[in-house]
């Protein structure tokens, strides 16, 4: 039962971090090409989560963000097949 809850943890975290990585990628650019007077401008935390990932992997939030989430959910999926075949 605690495996299921590991899986379902991990799978959503992934899901979580992939979105996150996007919309953090579309803040940056936002705020580096300047938005538009009219729009509003990204939360502070986005722009925040995307210089944390730029510094700590020397790479794009999407690329490092989507690699994280890519890896959780292959996790997940990986502890539901053994949960099958345990």
């Amino acid at each position: 039962m605690s495996l299921r809850v590991v899986r379902v943890v991990l799978q959503t975290l992934g899901v979580e971090s992939i979105v996150l990585g996007f919309v953090s990628y579309m803040a940056e650019l936002c705020v580096r090409y300047g938005c538009r007077a009219d729009e509003e401008a990204p939360p502070r935390l986005l722009i925040a989560l995307a210089d944390l990932a730029r510094e700590l992997t020397h790479a794009s939030p999407l690329v490092a963000l989507t690699a994280l989430g890519v890896l959780l959910v292959v996790m997940g999926a990986a502890l539901r097949r053994l949960d099958s075949n345990g």
